[in-house]
């Protein structure tokens, strides 16, 4: 059944009443056994006595923030919030190894959006190394996510305006200015409407995630969308896969998952971390959606993937990639399931031009198209005129699923979510600062609009600059690129542990030739970096301007041959 809700809050209340007794999240801590379960009716009640403890500290619309780990503390905490009508503020939890980056990006969000309450889980110690790295952070109350009362659960839930706000969802942006993006109730519903339908789920649904709860893609592609659909989700925590790919290939085989995904960058690890011996006894041939989005989806990693896993009963047509971003949510385009990539061979010189002309030898891959009660356009940045077809602009979208702005930002909120088409009252539209586009419905991403690389007057898309980079010598670390700039242009690259002094002195002539010959393009400065010190988000994304910042600050780390034993040869 699809519920009738208009909060997050009733939408949990409602699946508690109807599907009491079903199984809706399983958890697997270290990505292997399953440690405990939770049915609706459970997870009600621990939520409901979490909420009335946050509701004597909090009042409807201040902000709770969220710093536990990817368990069911995280979940239950989240919640709590929706039945308090407090704003949950998810933030990925800082950790000792990491304390100056991590706990400056706290105390950001924390002065940014005011928080009066923390809910908090984690090992022991954890509390206080939070608590001493900030007195501001130490001032406000601290609540245990952990601890359940059961003498509490009889909190009658606080109403919530339908139009008002779920939680804030910031951004993987500058340390120093973070922006919360505001998902109302409205948006998060709409968005969870769309998932259901374009992946045709019902209750006998089952997700397999590793994916970060305080992310997008985990908390609403995963962990919302199984409440919504009153399915169920199989959760093991991200490390977990790092560690060992086979963990999240192994678990859609054993709970036979129907949905599943990632980034690109986890279909890779499949495909090369995942030795062939290890692939014995996997049964994929359940999966009917392989999400594929975050990040630029490569046709040689569809290809690679399908070619390992298909023996191992996966279906190439489950393959999924899809286009989003938190500004309208989660997801932007897809197609409905079952119907695989679409991929196109163009001309790179064209696209370098801003048009898109089939038959090179350059392959893209389609993102999709809009959704159910979506519209799009491609529009030109400087004009805001919708360009014509086949060439290249920024992407523009609408829908009930776009979110309300930036939190305390309402100018930016304004230019960013209120565009409108030149000479025309149509809109507001979201511009997305993505560029796109579409050729026979479908819609291609090109790159971001801040991230472009001109050069000689044409176009080049870092991704690209990237992909040839990373293959021009096997010291490279694939997925560990960054390029930026174009005066001068700047090639980052992390090495492989094992380099020695000889073939570190080998990828940067090779990393400039290969560049050189594939796009036509000099590489002024090329800076060869240490295995595991590209910025990256905690879900794998690379982050090319916060590579770019620690390039022009001078604090990334430089890459070292590694040390030879004595009489090596």
């Amino acid at each position: 059944m699809i519920p009738f809700a208009e909060t997050l809050g009733e939408l949990l209340a409602f699946r508690a009443r109807e599907n009491a007794s079903q199984t809706v999240y399983r958890f697997l801590p270290d990505g292997e056994r399953e440690s405990h379960s939770l049915t609706f009716a459970r997870l009600d009640l621990e939520v409901r006595a979490l909420a009335s403890r946050l509701a004597e500290h909090a009042a409807p619309g201040e902000r709770a923030l969220i710093l536990a780990p990817d368990s069911a503390d995280f979940i239950r905490a989240f919640l709590a919030c929706q039945y308090a009508n407090v704003i949950a503020v998810p933030i990925y939890p800082p950790m000792p190894f990491d304390a100056r980056r991590g706990t400056a990006s706290l105390r950001a969000i924390a002065q940014d959006c005011a928080p009066t309450v923390v809910l908090f889980a984690g090992p022991g110690g954890y509390e206080r190394f939070i608590r001493d790295s900030s007195p501001e952070l130490a001032a406000l109350t601290w609540i245990g996510a952990g601890e359940v009362d059961e003498s509490r659960a009889g909190f009658l839930p606080v109403p919530a305006d339908p139009a008002g706000i779920s939680f804030l969802q910031y951004t993987s942006g500058s340390t120093a200015s973070p922006k919360g993006v505001m998902v109302g109730h409205r948006a998060l519903l709409a968005q969870e409407r769309l998932l259901h339908e374009i992946g045709d789920f019902s209750q006998d649904s089952v997700i397999v995630s590793w994916l970060p709860l305080f992310h997008d893609m985990g908390l609403i592609g995963n962990v919302l969308l199984a409440l919504y659909a009153g399915c169920q989700a199989v959760l093991m925590p991200p490390l977990t896969f790092v560690q060992q790919p086979v963990r999240w290939l192994r678990a859609i085989s054993a709970y036979r998952a129907t949905v599943s995904g990632g980034p690109n960058f986890a279909y890779e690890l499949c495909v090369r971390r995942v030795p062939v011996q290890d692939r014995q006894g996997l049964d994929l041939s359940s999966l009917r959606a392989a999400f594929n989005g975050a990040e630029p989806v490569r046709a040689s990693t569809l290809e690679a993937f399908t070619a390992a896993y298909a023996p191992h009963g996966f279906d190439p047509r489950a393959l999924y990639p899809c286009y989003g971003l938190a500004e309208v949510t989660l997801m932007a385009t897809g197609s409905p399931v079952g119907g695989g990539p679409v991929t196109l061979d163009v001309h790179l010189d064209a696209l370098q031009e801003g048009r898109l002309v089939p038959g090179g030898g350059h392959r893209i891959v389609g993102s999709g198209r809009p959704g159910p009660r979506r519209r799009l356009e491609i529009v030109d940045p400087e004009t805001c005129l919708p360009v014509r077809p086949g060439h290249v602009g920024e992407i523009w979208v609408a829908g009930p699923d776009v979110t309300d702005g930036y939190w305390g930002r309402p100018q930016e909120s304004a230019e960013v979510f209120g565009a409108r088409l030149t000479g025309t009252s149509e809109g507001p539209f979201l511009r997305t600062g993505d560029l796109g586009v579409v050729h026979d419905g479908e819609l291609f991403v090109s790159g971001r609009l801040k991230d472009l690389i001109i050069v000689g007057g044409r176009n080049h898309y870092p991704q690209d600059l990237e992909s040839t980079a990373e293959t021009a010598h096997p010291m490279v670390r694939r997925g560990c690129v960054a390029a930026f700039g174009d005066a001068p242009l700047v090639v980052v690259a992390e090495v492989k542990p094992a380099v020695t002094e000889e073939q570190l002195a080998q990828v940067g002539p090779a990393v400039r030739t290969a560049v050189a010959a594939g796009h036509g393009v000099q590489v002024d400065k090329i800076v060869l970096i240490a295995a595991g010190t590209m910025p990256k988000t905690s879900s794998g994304k690379l982050q090319r301007r916060a590579c770019r910042a620690a390039y022009e600050s001078g604090t990334l780390t430089a890459a070292v041959p590694a040390p030879q034993l004595e009489g090596a040869s």
